[in-house]
């Protein structure tokens, strides 16, 4: 080999090391390197959620669709197959999206943000022998608020390094009415709750696997670690007997604007696809710009 060769050779390594270091480390690169790491994982749960096993699939806006810039302009699914709390079989997939980035992370970290700790999205929750969420026939809200507690404190918090000892997800149902007509259903019920729990903000100490998708907290935050704070939760729950599928939408925000403005742009318009099975083998359930959850894998 010639000299000229090895030295553009060895260059070439180099650029690609280079390139691997700032997209794992460079906080200005936080987006592209949570957007990578999302697509990458998106093979490996191909196929396999509740929306593909039941042939529908849901087209969810985002912000790409509204053009607000509040939240993501795509939306993330993680299957959780068994792994939830619940009587009986069953499998759980979760669609949901979270604050945009701003600079190195997402606003999921900023207490100033309308999206801070909040997300909004659609849990599928398929069960043979007894409907999910429902107990003779009636929305059951233990059931329902525990489901919620377990996304938020076991998937999402526990990622970011918050230790079981200080887990807090207290949630109080303050409503429950039937909801709007979505989706050409009027069977909807909605449930509002006020909930203390964890917010994402606390003093980095070592890498946690939750900050490959949210980016890293603010280096200069000087409070207490996940301190606990008020939010808001609303839910819409419905049972598709053709399917034998339990569908939540929901969102939790800080504040009550963003609970509805979220509830009616992007939760209320949800279209649902029914898709053949011989065309769904290796989709994944929602649109075809949406990209699968690295980070919702409990540590």
């Amino acid at each position: 080999m010639k000299p000229t060769k090895k030295i553009t050779l060895l260059t070439g390594v180099l650029l690609v090391l280079f390139s691997v270091y700032l997209l794992a480390l460079a906080p200005a690169l936080a987006e592209l390197r949570s957007n990578a790491v999302l697509c990458l994982q998106k093979a490996s749960f191909a196929g396999q959620s509740v929306f593909v096993q039941t042939g529908l699939k849901l087209i969810v806006p985002t912000s790409a669709q509204t053009g607000d810039g509040r939240w993501g302009d795509t939306m993330k699914l993680f299957h959780c197959g068994d792994n939830f709390p619940h009587r009986g079989p069953g499998e759980l997939s979760i669609l949901y999206n979270f604050g945009a980035f701003d600079g190195s992370c997402s606003d999921f970290y900023n207490p100033e943000a309308a999206t801070f700790n909040a997300h909004y999205g659609v849990y599928a929750i398929s069960q043979t022998k007894d409907p999910f969420g429902y107990r003779n026939g009636v929305p059951d809200g233990e059931a329902i608020t525990g489901l919620v507690a377990f996304d938020q404190l076991e998937l999402v918090l526990a990622s970011l390094g918050c230790p079981p000892a200080q887990h807090r997800f207290d949630a109080q149902i303050t409503g429950t009415k039937p909801g709007p007509t979505m989706a050409g259903f009027s069977d909807w019920t909605q449930i509002d709750a006020t909930i203390l729990t964890n917010a994402p903000l606390y003093r980095e100490q070592g890498f946690q696997l939750g900050t490959l998708q949210y980016g890293s907290p603010p280096p200069d935050y000087p409070g207490p670690n996940f301190p606990v704070v008020p939010m808001l939760g609303r839910l819409y729950l419905r049972y598709d007997k053709t399917r034998q599928l339990t569908v939540i939408y929901f969102v939790i925000a800080k504040d009550a604007a963003t609970v509805e403005t979220t509830s009616q742009t992007y939760l209320q318009p949800i279209e649902w696809q029914v898709v053949k099975s011989q065309d769904n083998t290796g989709g994944d359930g929602i649109s075809g710009s949406a990209q699968l959850v690295f980070q919702r894998l409990s540590p």
